[in-house]
């Protein structure tokens, strides 16, 4: 998910930057912002897009949409929809949505914070910080050190394990079960996502700082300097006035719950105005006493290498490339958001997604990434006589079997016993629906043989059938 979402958002940015006509420099001394033209895309253009997103594909009830840049500096945000059925206010900048897993970059900052305090050094073990009575795991005698924690190469599994339903998940949870989990392989070694691991780290760092929580330690050292007054753990009075109401589709709204154990893996709660001012901080478009934190979280520190991931690597809970340089990304999904920030560290460029609504934002970035490009006549008008090859029955490795049926220029899924569904094309042989992305491959004889398709874990091969 991490490696497609980079390269979604990477391909969005190239092509709103296509559609405004502007091309791509190569890095340079920033001239005055006088004579520069924008870098980013019409707001008009990108709302006319959530619109489609809300109104006409119906994905999610309320998205906000906010960018960043340097050469010359300029940022705008845009939202479309609903905070909720009850409540028809339109999201906006100041509209607070969980963002879900980001959480984590922040969590790796700290902890780069507290390693350039002196506080701690990145192969400490975590023995170093735990509760008195809690023993942790190793692995032959190898230690889970605060690095393994932040890169996802603990071992540790990606869940607590023991509780039957989240609300249980509390910090005394959190310490008994990592006394009684065995590892399957050293620490370090492999990556694995966990939500665990980081939740644990969050709390190891407040304690290892004297505070009371890892909110508290949030608000010290991250949210109050860059003046980021609505990005919390816990909602105050102000904030849940302006909170997008969690759903778990586009019409079905749900309850969301504080998770004292996740709090540094995915609890935070927060606004696109203030993603931006946390996103020009990284990007270094603002002075900021953060600004070595905020570097080396954004540094490479391990592969990533795992089942949905291909070449890449870690800082410290950013998903950057192996270079360092390209796009810098982490998304967010609880249970009733979704969420998306990134951006081009050559390119001086940040995006952020908020969503009130559990999809998965793969999907909108391909929406949005094929609609860019429809409104730039950059992609060609699909050939019925080219979908019409594409039409067939296609065979899963594990028995199941979808169908493809073509109608002129449109092209449709079947799933057994489900409602035909349409599919939104990328390109000639590539379309997309919700977070699936469907990819039709030809044989030796230029005959339509297989369809692969790409989904949140990874990827599948279905053989097309009699």
């Amino acid at each position: 998910m991490k490696r497609l979402i980079s390269i979604l958002l990477h391909l969005f940015v190239l092509l709103a930057l296509c559609a405004c006509g502007i091309a791509i420099p190569s890095p340079m001394p920033s001239p005055t912002a006088t004579t520069q033209p924008s870098r980013l895309p019409d707001p008009e253009m990108v709302k006319s897009l959530l619109v489609r997103v809300v109104d006409e594909e119906r994905l999610v009830p309320g998205i906000v949409v906010g960018m960043i840049a340097e050469n010359p500096q300029e940022r705008w945000v845009v939202g479309y929809g609903r905070l909720s059925a009850s409540d028809e206010r339109v999201p906006d900048g100041d509209t607070v949505f969980e963002i879900g897993s980001i959480t984590k970059v922040f969590t790796g900052t700290l902890l780069a914070q507290a390693v350039l305090n002196g506080e701690v050094k990145l192969d400490d073990p975590i023995s170093m910080y735990l509760p008195e009575g809690v023993t942790p795991p190793e692995y032959e005698g190898k230690p889970i050190t605060l690095l393994d924690l932040a890169t996802h190469t603990s071992g540790l599994p990606r869940e607590l394990g023991e509780v039957t339903s989240y609300k249980d998940y509390t910090i005394d949870h959190m310490y008994a079960f990592l006394s009684r989990i065995r590892l399957t392989r050293a620490p370090g070694s492999a990556y694995e996502y966990s939500n665990y691991g980081f939740g644990l780290l969050g709390d190891l760092l407040a304690r290892r700082a004297g505070q009371a929580d890892y909110e508290t330690l949030l608000v010290e050292r991250i949210t109050r300097p860059l003046g980021m007054d609505s990005t919390r753990v816990v909602l105050t009075s102000d904030m849940e006035s302006r909170l997008a109401a969690p759903h778990s589709t586009y019409s079905v709204r749900i309850l969301s719950e504080d998770l004292p154990g996740y709090a540094g893996a995915g609890m935070i709660r927060s606004t696109a105005n203030d993603m931006l001012t946390f996103l020009a901080a990284n990007m270094g478009l603002t002075e900021t006493e953060l600004q070595p934190a905020l570097q080396m979280a954004n540094t490479p520190q391990r592969p990533t290498v795992g089942p949905g991931y291909g070449p890449g690597s870690i800082g410290l809970g950013w998903f950057v490339p192996e270079s360092g340089q390209g796009m810098h990304t982490h998304g967010g999904l609880t249970a009733g958001y979704n969420s998306l920030l990134g951006w081009d560290s050559e390119r001086r460029i940040g995006i952020v997604m908020l969503v009130n609504s559990a999809i998965n934002t793969v999907g909108i970035d391909l929406f949005l990434m094929s609609e860019s490009a429809r409104l730039m006549d950059t992609i060609p008008q699909a050939d019925p006589q080219v979908l019409a090859t594409y039409a067939g029955r296609y065979q899963f490795p594990d028995g199941f079997v979808v169908t493809i049926r073509v109608d002129g220029a449109s092209i449709f899924l079947q799933v057994p016993d489900k409602p035909e569904i349409k599919l939104i094309a990328i390109s000639e042989n590539q379309f997309f629906v919700f977070d699936n992305k469907f990819t039709f491959y030809t044989n030796d004889r230029g005959e339509v043989d297989r369809m692969e398709m790409m989904y949140i874990w990874g990827t599948s091969e279905a053989k097309k059938i009699p």
